[in-house]
């Protein structure tokens, strides 16, 4: 029977009902369907159809449906499942053949299992690549049980995938890029602003909403605290030497640095007469002093005077404003949602290192967070 025909004697058979008070605290209803007559092709009714009557109508259509969707939703499904088939063959045709062999481990091909059957399931292209980039990056960190709990977050991050949108996935990635990673790449502020374009614009264009940053945390890749981390300070202490103020000749020579110590450390700016330091951040300096044994005492001046001459917060988001293609929409966004209260679970970074990869084609070693 045609769903339209089963909707239209619904709409076709008109019965009344009386509500009737009586003296008790319950309401006693009492169905006067009278004169009930409807006509649909050569079939009279002519009074209302009894529950199992319905029942049976109700039934008999779902069922002859759900046999047209079932086949309709086997073919989609199995077109889905052979994309990904072979997105996972071109992935790992070139892995060596000891990592390969990982596929004969009962937990990796439960995972690899659980991975199609969410692919079979998904229309979005992206959430397909994204769980074969999963289960090639579980293979490839599976190290013969000595590192059991990567094994699990990348089993987890699999399966959690198919409970996030796009839109999901950017915000998990660009908070994993904001709070959790310096790039090593910038050397200048040319590289910074290039920086920003290639990496951190791809994630920005997302809905925000409190509901998108809730189906994070409910979906166990973050959570949403009362406090804040603070994205102009991570700049201005990653990248000191993008916003450094030059330094008086005075008070680099008088700590009577060893000259080629000296000389790849500072470098003069002759307009000004001035020295600018060239390490990327007080850190870095840090730990080449600690290399070259520079006495402590002149390592520990050294590292004042490079942080005394970082400008303050308001001037370097003054300088990310002014300055860089995408720094307005970047800071209003860190500003204005939830993204600078959102902190990132071992299964969060993983897949906002592995969507950070799928999009811009550049890896990020999770090794530093999860060991």
């Amino acid at each position: 029977m045609d769903i339209n025909l089963f909707k239209n004697i619904f709409e076709k058979i008109k019965i009344k009902f009386d509500f009737k008070k009586v003296n008790s605290p319950s309401l006693k209803i009492e169905n006067k369907a009278e004169g009930v007559e409807t006509q649909i092709g050569q079939l009279n009714i002519q009074q209302g159809l009894t529950y199992s009557e319905v029942k049976d109508l109700v039934t008999s259509v779902i069922d002859q449906k759900l046999i047209a969707f079932k086949d309709e939703a086997k073919v989609i499904y199995d077109q889905r499942t052979e994309k990904f088939k072979k997105l996972i063959t071109d992935k790992i045709k070139n892995l060596p053949e000891e990592e390969i062999a990982k596929l004969k481990d009962p937990d990796t091909q439960l995972t690899l299992i659980e991975a199609a059957k969410i692919s079979g399931r998904k229309q979005n292209e992206e959430l397909r690549n994204l769980l074969a980039n999963l289960v090639v990056s579980r293979i490839k960190n599976d190290k013969s049980g000595k590192e059991e709990l990567k094994n699990i977050v990348y089993n987890e991050a699999i399966l959690t995938v198919n409970k996030l949108t796009v839109d999901q996935l950017k915000i998990i990635t660009l908070c994993y890029l904001l709070k959790d990673t310096s790039y090593g790449g910038i050397v200048s502020w040319n590289t910074f602003n290039n920086y920003l374009n290639t990496h951190i614009k791809p994630f920005l264009g997302f809905k925000n909403t409190n509901a998108e940053f809730q189906h994070i945390e409910y979906a166990g890749c973050g959570s949403i605290g009362i406090g804040s981390w603070d994205l102009i300070n991570i700049y201005r202490l990653q990248y000191s030497f993008l916003f450094l103020n030059s330094v008086e000749k005075k008070e680099i020579d008088e700590l009577n640095l060893q000259e080629n110590v000296k000389q790849e450390i500072v470098v003069l700016d002759t307009k000004e007469d001035k020295y600018l330091i060239r390490f990327m951040n007080k850190g870095i300096l840090e730990k080449y002093l600690k290399k070259k044994q520079v006495n402590e005492e002149i390592a520990k001046k050294l590292g004042l005077i490079y942080e005394s001459h970082i400008k303050n917060n308001d001037d370097v988001k003054k300088k990310i404003l002014d300055e860089t293609e995408i720094g307005k929409e970047l800071l209003d966004l860190w500003e204005n949602s939830n993204l600078k209260h959102l902190s990132l679970t071992s299964v969060g970074i993983v897949i906002g290192a592995s969507y950070f990869e799928q999009v811009t084609g550049e890896k990020i070693d999770i090794g530093i967070w999860i060991n």
